[in-house]
């Protein structure tokens, strides 16, 4: 049930932000002069962005035991929950304020991580968008970056990588590659672990 509720919250907050052009928020910022004059910031939101929002507040909360605790107890109203968000956040979108009033208003701002990540795939899903991780047993040089990107793009056959790059020198040598759940092992490790099977 819980999935299926948010699957529906993500979808909507998707379509209501991709259907529609994005409209220009006006904020206004004090600016760090000794006269106090104030300076207009024009913010565009759109999905790309809203979604960096959304993995924001979601990494906070579950980057700390005590914020995890405090939103998915029952006993703290969501209102003061949501005054939490907006204290730790000032200046997240309109959009994302409204939805997070709309949660507020349901009891289902617990659910703010499941719908983080479900906005992620949807939008990961629209842009064609692929996460691939990378586990290397040496760091990369430069020089390889675009050439790995290319590569990575026709594997995957994708326009965009969110690419994800990290060391374990326990591989010896080669490189695993995860994406869209294939996991491709071209590391020493397992050519030595598959030698020493046939033995």
């Amino acid at each position: 049930m819980t999935k299926k509720i948010v699957t529906t919250y993500a979808k909507s907050l998707f379509q209501n932000l991709k259907n529609s052009k994005p409209a220009q928020e006006k904020r206004t910022i004090r600016s760090n002069t000794f006269l106090g004059k104030k300076k207009e910031i024009i913010f565009i939101p759109d999905v790309v962005i809203l979604r960096e929002e959304l993995s924001l507040v979601r990494s906070a909360i579950q980057s700390s035991k005590k914020l995890t605790s405090y939103f998915q107890s029952p006993v703290i109203p969501e209102k003061r929950k949501l005054e939490i968000l907006q204290a730790i956040f000032p200046g997240l979108s309109i959009p994302l304020v409204s939805f997070l009033k709309v949660l507020t208003e349901r009891n289902h701002l617990t659910l703010l991580p499941e719908i983080s990540e479900e906005f992620s795939r949807l939008l990961f899903e629209f842009k064609n968008y692929v996460k691939v991780k990378l586990i290397t047993s040496t760091f990369l040089q430069k020089n390889y970056g675009k050439l790995l990107l290319e590569s990575l793009k026709k594997l995957t056959q994708s326009k965009s990588i969110l690419l994800s790059v990290s060391y374990n020198p326990k591989l010896l040598g080669g490189f695993i590659l995860e994406y869209n759940s294939t996991i491709l092992d071209l590391s020493l490790l397992k050519e030595f672990s598959l030698f020493f099977n046939d033995i």
